[in-house]
C-alpha cells in the first residue's frame, strides 16, 4: 500500500541539530529508494520538510520506515493512505450501481 507523508521540522529545533541530522535522513531516503520502500521525495518549498510517497505492506513496515528517520523526533507529521485513481474509480461504480434508499 502507498502513503503520502507530509513532514516538516519543527521550528524549535535548533539549527545546528537540524544541520548535522539533515544529511542523515538525505541517506536514509537513498537506502529506502535502494529498497523499493520510497517512490518520491520532493522538498517543501517554503518549509523545512518534505513530501514523500512510501510502500508499505504493513502497520508494522509503515511505522518502521518512519520511525527510523533520523529527523523522527523533529518533525510533525501527517500521514495518508493513497489509493489509485483505478482503484477508486472502480469503487465509486460499484457504489453508483447499487439502488439508493432514502431514509425519511
Amino acid at each position: 500500500m502507498k502513503f503520502l507523508i507530509i513532514q516538516k521540522v519543527k521550528r524549535d529545533v535548533p539549527l545546528e541539530r537540524w544541520a548535522k541530522l539533515l544529511p542523515l535522513q538525505f541517506k536514509y531516503f537513498e537506502s529506502l529508494e535502494k529498497e523499493k520502500s520510497l517512490d518520491l521525495t520532493y522538498h517543501l518549498i517554503g518549509h523545512q520538510g518534505s513530501m514523500l510517497i512510501v510502500n508499505a505492506e504493513s502497520d508494522e513496515k509503515l511505522s518502521r520506515i518512519i520511525g527510523q528517520d533520523p529527523l523522527f523526533f523533529e518533525c510533525d507529521r501527517q500521514i495518508y493512505p493513497l489509493a489509485a485513481r483505478q482503484a477508486h474509480e472502480k469503487q465509486i461504480l460499484e457504489l453508483l450501481k447499487q439502488p439508493v434508499e432514502l431514509g425519511m
